[in-house]
This record gives structure tokens, sequence and C-alpha cells, in this order.
């Protein structure tokens, strides 16, 4: 596979995440941002988690169009079974947020509420499911990995196009609006608590919304 095409899927995931997508991820990044975003590190044990999933469905997106371009093209027409598994998932992240928020064990009283390693695969899974979705850039991929020959290069294209995708959302919610969202709570420390709960209800919401149909990401 020549370098040049997989420098062009990789525009093409840039540019796909650069628009819609990075906004597309907001109901689901920020809530947990609230609840990690003392540092880099924190911001990272949330976004890296929700990147990796999502180049893992892209991959395996390319992968299976490279196989068989008709069954992918079904599989990501199914997108009530995708809302449904979103909407579980993204509910049992806010109900593990708030267990761990509400923990006696939680040390020394503190209400900030670290992802641990259950909550970073919930996480990843969101984000393999988010973007298991039929937007144009994601049916380019499926149309250029449906004429490739072999599966190490379908695997190349949706790796290209996945890490493409994620770098803007990387670098807007790990340094952006991690940093606002630190700010915030540090500005009002005494409301912290409060914060935090607010955005784990709201993540409960938008679980419940994608999980009744109100919701299409």
């Amino acid at each position: 596979m020549e370098i040049i095409t997989l420098f062009s899927l990789f525009i093409l995931g840039i540019s796909y995440g650069s628009t819609a997508c990075m906004f597309s991820c907001m109901p689901f990044l920020t809530p947990l941002l609230v609840t990690n975003s003392g540092s880099i590190a924190s911001a990272n044990k949330v976004v890296i988690p929700f990147s990796l999933g999502r180049v893992t469905s892209y991959i395996f997106i390319s992968m299976i169009a490279s196989y068989s371009a008709i069954f992918t093209k079904n599989i990501i027409k199914d997108t009530q079974t995708f809302q449904i598994l979103l909407g579980l998932f993204t509910i049992s992240m806010s109900l593990y947020l708030f267990y761990k928020i509400f923990n006696k064990n939680s040390s020394c009283g503190s209400s900030n509420v670290k992802v641990k390693t259950k909550g970073s695969f919930a996480i990843f899974t969101m984000g393999l499911l988010i973007s298991l979705n039929p937007c144009v850039p994601v049916l380019t991929l499926i149309s250029f990995s449906a004429n490739t020959t072999t599966l190490s290069e379908g695997f190349l294209s949706g790796l290209f196009f996945g890490v493409g995708a994620v770098i803007t959302p990387y670098v807007f919610y790990t340094f952006l609006v991690s940093n606002i969202v630190s700010g915030l709570i540090e500005a009002f420390k005494k409301y912290s608590k409060i914060i935090e709960l607010s955005s784990i209800a709201f993540l409960f919401l938008v679980g419940c919304l994608i999980l009744l149909g109100k919701v299409n990401l």
C-alpha cells in the first residue's frame, strides 16, 4: 500500500475529527473530565481509553470492509443495536462513578473520583461504540477498504484514519477542556462535590436519552 494513500486517509481522519466528531464526544468526555481533571495525567486516564476505543472501532470497520464490504455496511446500518449498547455503557459508567463518589472507602472523604481499571474499560467501549456511526468519512473509509486486497491493508487503513480522527479531540479535551474544568472546580472548590455529582447525573441522562433513541450521534 502506498504511503500517499495512507497519508490521505490520515488527513481524512483529521478533517473528520476536527469537525462534528469532536463535539459529538462532548456529552461523554466532559462529565468524565470533571471527575478526572486534576492534571494532564488524570485527563489522559479518560481521553486515552476513549480514543483507543475509537481507533479500534475504525480498524475493525476497515478490516471487515476489506473482507466483505456488504457485510460491513449492513453492520453499520444497524444503528439501533449500537445505540442501545452505547446507552447501556454510558449509564453503567455514570452508575460506577456514583458508586465511587459515595463509597465509604474513598480516601479521606475527598469527593474527587478517579477512573480505575473497570472505568477505563467502560470508557474504551464507549469510544468504540460511538465510532460505529454511518457518517460520510466512515462510509468513505468503508468504500476505500472494500477495494484493498489483504486484511493487513485494511488494518493500516483503519489505523491511519483512526489516529488522524483522534488527534484533534485528544488535544482539545486533554489540554483545553480539562484545564477549563479544573479551573472551574478550583474556583468553586466548596461546590466541587456538587459539580461532580451534577456532571455524573448529566452523563446518566445522556445514557438514558441514547437508550430511548432521543439522542442520535
